[in-house]
């Protein structure tokens, strides 16, 4: 095999503990605005902030997952 030194790799390896933080930042930031008081929300801000804290909850739970899972 042949390869140019100078191309860059096209394989990415991944940090799953800065996975587990960012989820966890996103997880804790959205429960944070979703408890604020303040004026209701409308109904897609509302639907906005769910699938915010669903994205992080699933990225820590996969952050999580690859960290158990970690050689």
């Amino acid at each position: 095999m042949n390869q140019d030194p100078t191309a860059k790799s096209s394989a990415k390896k991944t940090n799953p503990t800065k996975i587990v933080l960012l989820g966890a930042v996103a997880t804790a930031l959205a429960l944070f605005n979703m408890m604020g008081g303040g004026e209701a929300p409308s109904f897609a801000v509302r639907v906005l902030e769910y699938v915010f804290l669903a994205c992080g909850l699933i990225a820590l739970a996969g952050g999580l997952l690859l960290l158990a899972t970690r050689d």
